[in-house]
């Protein structure tokens, strides 16, 4: 047989998706409006009952490709959507990653004032060793006001830190959980899509 007269199973898928776009039975509809214009062109005596039925056939398969041609649309507006959506994910993680270097600076700046109030508390009882005098005292005052409000900051920013903590984990856990999300969506649209259809 002559390689031009072999038909392949490409050539088989081909011709059924172009037949049967939606999978819905649109080939047989349009064999049966072939069969029916055959038969209404051979029968001179043919009545208008058979033209209409192929005018309601032919609107059938309009409307499914209009039907057809709408899922398509709301598919690809979809993706840009998921498209755009991916972006501000990402967005939003890279300044979660910036804010969160800034939290370890003032975790670290809290060590640090950790670190000065013991030094306080050194000199404050150095001081204490000494005979009460004017100076001493108002020195003394000065250091203890100083070491409350290093206590007072370090417990701001303490609360601050383990609050913006929880919100990154929540917002990581969220961000997780959308990728799985668009991870499904990505791989079963054509299912859906035919679901849509058939029903």
């Amino acid at each position: 047989m002559p390689s031009s007269e072999i038909v392949t199973e490409d050539d088989i898928v081909r011709k059924r998706l172009l037949t049967d776009g939606e999978g819905c039975g649109d080939e047989k509809r349009v064999s049966n409006l072939i069969r029916m214009f055959v038969k209404w062109v051979k029968d001179p005596e043919a009545d208008d009952t058979t033209f209409q039925k192929m005018i309601a056939v032919i609107a059938s398969c309009e409307m499914s490709v209009d039907k057809l041609a709408m899922v398509k649309k709301m598919n690809e507006l979809e993706a840009k959507n998921y498209a755009k959506l991916h972006d501000e994910i990402e967005k939003e993680i890279a300044e979660g990653k910036v804010r969160i270097e800034g939290y370890q600076k003032q975790l670290a700046q809290a060590k640090q004032i950790k670190s000065n109030k013991q030094q306080y508390n050194s000199i404050s009882k150095i001081i204490k060793q000494y005979p009460s005098r004017d100076e001493t005292t108002a020195t003394i005052s000065q250091i203890e006001e100083e070491i409350k409000g290093l206590k007072e900051r370090k417990c701001t920013l303490e609360e601050r830190v383990t609050k913006q903590k929880r919100q990154f984990e929540v917002l990581v856990y969220s961000i997780q959980q959308l990728q799985c999300e668009l991870s499904d969506d990505k791989s079963g649209p054509g299912e859906e899509g035919k679901m849509d259809v058939d029903g």
